[in-house]
């Protein structure tokens, strides 16, 4: 099952925590802001993207570890 994840650039503080724990789905952005990885980005979104099944628990200790809430993960 596909593994959505979103970021909301307009909460992120920066951390980059989220570079640490999944830097094959965030990358640096404009400005410092993690972006979703082209690869996995959605339309060309910078904000939403799909990861394979293997990447949950990283993403998901991404969105643990993010100061302001900025990451959500999920499955439909």
């Amino acid at each position: 099952m596909p593994v959505k994840v979103r970021i909301d650039r307009s909460k992120c503080v920066v951390a980059h925590f989220c570079l640490f724990y999944a830097p094959t789905v965030f990358v640096p952005g404009e400005g410092g802001k993690p972006a979703v990885a082209a690869e996995y980005s959605v339309n060309g979104s910078l904000e939403e993207g799909v990861v394979p099944d293997e990447l949950f628990e990283s993403v998901k200790e991404a969105e643990r570890h993010c100061p302001s809430r900025a990451i959500k993960v999920y499955r439909e």
